[in-house]
């Protein structure tokens, strides 16, 4: 049963939804709306209060946004005092059919010049649309309008503690999880590219499908992105930036593709046995390093991969094929000579990008580097027991 069980998820369930995240996070604003809803039936609330009680924690829950668990709070909160300022005001400007159409006109114009300024604006200004019209079509007086302002703010507030103090859900935590499944592809599929590499029985369907799932892993990096109402093209600029590790990601995945498309050099050619064992080495310690970054988990002290050594080891590469010779040859040595350059120049692409990858993953999702005299002052006492 366990065996089925661990099919049935690795083929359907973890390249939808791995861990369950999107699940924990619909159930989490189900949660709070039902929170909501007991405080309401508890305070007997009936009718319009009890409506817009509803509409304030609905509010909560539908329109969250923000790459952090920080700016999720602070638009949360601005989007609920806008709707507390525009909903009494629409109730009231809905009984005289002129000022209703003007308020309609600067509601929607306010929706699309916010929604231009990013992801964020877009969703607080529909979120403030959408309540103020309900309002806006429901005229009443001043004082009730007064009334669903403070009902929508006391049922909004009540999902708003529930949403991200009884049950907080950190998108970035989320983020980092996919980011380190992506990685653990990657490490799959770079593995697979090295074994070719050595194994020339290493089909290419075999290849594809270990491309083919670590595409889709990087694509669920943005998909989860997009759910948390995140924009993926937003603070790419910035070195902490929501955008800016997602392409990282893509980076790293194009280059492992790109040396994917040249590891036949040393089909059927003895003169390159020497440099496919040394590739294989080199490319084969990359692929650990990936698996390593696939297990740290977020804010935790990890240790940076040698890049200074896998720089080395490539050079070394570069430098036994010049010795070679074979780009002074006239045959189809030269064709392998030139393929063998490329996969070099493609490793060297797949180790800077890594390395681009570990920094930005440092700064955005809180990983320490570990203190080398610390370290080595922990190797020193290992070595006296």
């Amino acid at each position: 049963m366990k065996k089925f069980l661990n099919a049935f998820y690795l083929k359907y369930i973890r390249p939808a939804d791995p861990g369950f995240f999107i699940v924990k996070y619909a159930a989490k604003a189900a949660f709070s709306c039902l929170i909501s809803f007991l405080f309401a039936l508890m305070f007997r609330l009936e009718g319009g209060l009890f409506f817009w009680w509803m509409a304030g924690a609905v509010c909560t829950v539908f329109f969250r946004t923000g790459s952090t668990l920080k700016r999720r709070k602070c638009y949360t909160l601005f989007l609920l005092l806008a709707v507390a300022v525009t909903v009494p005001a629409a109730a009231l400007i809905g009984n005289h059919l002129v000022f209703s159409l003007g308020f309609i006109f600067l509601l929607s114009f306010g929706c699309f010049f916010l929604g231009s300024r990013g992801s964020s604006a877009a969703i607080i200004a529909n979120g403030t649309l959408i309540v103020s019209l309900i309002s806006l079509f429901s005229p009443t007086g001043f004082d009730h309008g007064i009334l669903r302002s403070i009902a929508l703010l006391f049922g909004g507030m009540i999902a708003f503690a529930t949403n991200f103090y009884l049950w907080p859900f950190d998108p970035e935590k989320i983020l980092f999880s996919s980011a380190k499944l992506a990685m653990e592809d990657m490490g799959f599929f770079l593995e697979g590219v090295c074994l070719r590499v050595k194994n020339s029985n290493v089909s290419e369907a075999q290849l594809s499908f270990l491309h083919k799932e670590t595409m889709n892993s990087v694509r669920r990096y943005r998909t989860f992105m997009e759910s948390f109402n995140i924009d993926p093209l937003k603070s790419t600029s910035l070195s902490d930036g929501s955008g800016i590790f997602y392409y990282a990601l893509i980076r790293l995945f194009e280059s492992v593709v790109g040396l994917s498309n040249h590891i036949h050099f040393s089909d059927n050619r003895p003169e390159f046995r020497a440099i496919r064992d040394q590739f294989f080495e080199a490319a084969s310690e990359i692929s650990h390093t990936f698996d390593e970054f696939s297990k740290l988990e977020q804010k935790q002290c990890f240790a940076p991969p040698d890049f200074n050594q896998m720089n080395q080891q490539i050079t070394e590469i570069r430098n036994a094929l010049l010795n070679m010779g074979a780009y002074k040859r006239e045959d189809a040595v030269q064709s392998k000579f030139l393929e063998a350059w490329g996969a070099v120049y493609e490793l060297k692409n797949v180790v800077i990008e890594f390395q681009e990858l570990t920094n930005l993953a440092e700064k955005k999702f809180g990983l320490r580097r570990e203190n080398s005299k610390m370290k080595a002052g922990m190797e020193g006492k290992e070595e006296r027991k």
